[in-house]
């Protein structure tokens, strides 16, 4: 049971950057796994227990076929593949850092390509010194 809490206190990022560059690779993958599409750009702020990422995202083609046909239709897809998102981010989160989330916001707008999200942790990591 120790060697396993060692290694993964050695998965844990050292300091606030190293925190932000392997949650971007966590978005990017959970995005790839939801969407099977890399996100182009992404900006991570974090503020006590609140990140915020700002992504740029390429449209899923199918999604852009079936908006032309039917705009109501393509944003309840959007929304079920959001709520998805939000779930497994969550999780992998809490996993992969051992933080606790506490809610995960999402917002993406088709015709720019741009997602917002907000993530809630249940601790402040400036306690973790960084």
């Amino acid at each position: 049971m120790m060697g396993g809490a060692v290694a993964i206190a050695k998965l844990l990022p050292v300091n606030l950057g190293e925190f932000k560059q392997e949650l971007m690779k966590e978005y990017n993958l959970v995005n790839q796994m939801i969407f099977k599409v890399g996100v182009t750009e992404q900006k991570v702020s974090v503020f006590e227990d609140k990140v915020i990422i700002i992504a740029k995202h390429k449209r899923i083609p199918v999604l852009e076929i079936i908006d032309e046909a039917d705009r109501n239709f393509s944003e309840v897809i959007d929304r079920l593949l959001i709520k998805r998102y939000k779930e497994v981010l969550a999780k992998n989160i809490a996993r992969r850092f051992g933080i606790g989330v506490k809610l995960v916001l999402k917002d993406y707008d088709p015709r720019k390509e741009v997602s917002g999200t907000l993530i809630i942790l249940d601790k402040n990591l400036n306690e973790r010194g960084w």
